[in-house]
């Protein structure tokens, strides 16, 4: 695989010596690197030119295929590649937006444990236009940008923001496989190294509780190559959930007993209400109901008699013209012998 032109010199707006920023230092290379001829066949060198400055805290570890995706650019793929669904990062573009978003807050957590202390918009402003200048030393102190494989006169890897996609491509590697506080740990060591030894507090918060970390998985060997990475999985929460106070509810006495309200007068009606109502609670109370009937009087003018009668004991009678309105009356008492009708004491 050839690597594309090998940009040893500063990038514009950047120098060797240390860079200053308000609250605190960006530390940057501390002399300048070897400049390379354009040589589109070159590939990577190995020479002492690529060791990274010395004043720089080690970058965390990410795993082997994280560096791929950070360190091959996108330039080397064929347009419109899909992502790949069976590693954790997808691909750089996704760990550069991902990272993006985590240094920031890095970067932003740092200046918020300052003293003495800095106002919002100042923090703001920092995050906005001293945090690019800090990116760009770091990655000239590491020589990221040598490591990059990258099609010859497709890219300028010197461009401001593509220094910036390739630091927070990192980041994002970083956070997927450690977690927030490794990156928070790293960059409070780029910014200031002597304070991030002591600054425990800001760290961790004032009441820390364990960090969640992606757990590692096992090599899986695919397709003649090698892919390591971290599947999320559920950590059982230790801690202890927080109590609330709990709204006194007003205190109200009970009702005194009374008697049992009376059965509403029964109605003729032309359909049944209680008798369905009825058989469908006893249903499900697994109860065994029985309807015995009675037919009594001339056959044009008799009554029928029906009993209801639950698990062998009658709860309800009724009578009338027909048999169904009989049947219905017997229901309804029964429904209130049961003590299924509502109460509106």
């Amino acid at each position: 695989m050839t690597l594309g032109p090998l940009n040893g010199h500063n990038a514009p707006g950047t120098s060797t010596a240390a860079a200053q920023i308000d609250s605190g230092t960006c530390t940057s290379p501390s002399a300048p690197a070897k400049s390379h001829s354009p040589s589109p066949n070159l590939k990577r060198s190995r020479s002492t030119s690529l060791a990274m400055d010395p004043d720089l805290p080690p970058a965390p570890k990410i795993d082997g295929e994280a560096m791929l995706e950070v360190f091959v650019h996108k330039s080397m793929k064929f347009p419109g590649a899909p992502l790949n669904n069976e590693s954790p990062y997808g691909d750089g573009d996704r760990l550069a937006a991902l990272g993006r978003k985590i240094l920031e807050a890095a970067y932003t957590d740092v200046l918020f444990g300052q003293r003495p202390m800095l106002k919002a918009e100042e923090m703001k402003q920092q995050v906005e236009t001293k945090l690019q200048e800090c990116v760009q030393a770091w990655v000239e102190g590491y020589k990221w940008r040598e490591k990059v494989r990258y099609v010859p006169g497709s890219v300028n890897l010197n461009e401001p923001e593509e220094t910036r996609r390739l630091f927070d491509a990192y980041v994002g590697a970083v956070f997927v496989g450690e977690g927030f506080q490794s990156v928070r740990r790293w960059v409070g060591a780029l910014v200031d190294p002597k304070a991030s030894s002591t600054s425990t507090q800001a760290q961790q918060g004032l009441h820390s509780e364990p960090e969640f970390k992606r757990p590692k998985v096992e090599p899986v060997a695919y397709g003649g190559g090698f892919r390591g990475g971290y599947m999320p999985q559920a950590t059982p929460f230790q801690g202890q959930l927080p109590t609330y106070a709990q709204p006194q509810q007003p205190f109200f006495p009970p009702a005194p007993p009374g008697p049992p309200p009376p059965l509403p007068p029964s109605t003729p009606q032309t359909h049944s209400a209680f008798l369905p109502l009825f058989n469908q609670t006893a249903q499900q109370r697994r109860l065994e109901v029985t309807y015995p009937a009675q037919f009594s009087g001339p056959a044009h003018a008799g009554r029928w008699t029906v009993q209801c009668v639950v698990n062998g004991v009658e709860k309800g009678i009724g009578s009338g013209s027909s048999k169904q309105l009989a049947k219905e009356e017997a229901a309804r008492q029964a429904y209130y012998a049961m003590g299924w009708a509502p109460s509106y004491s």
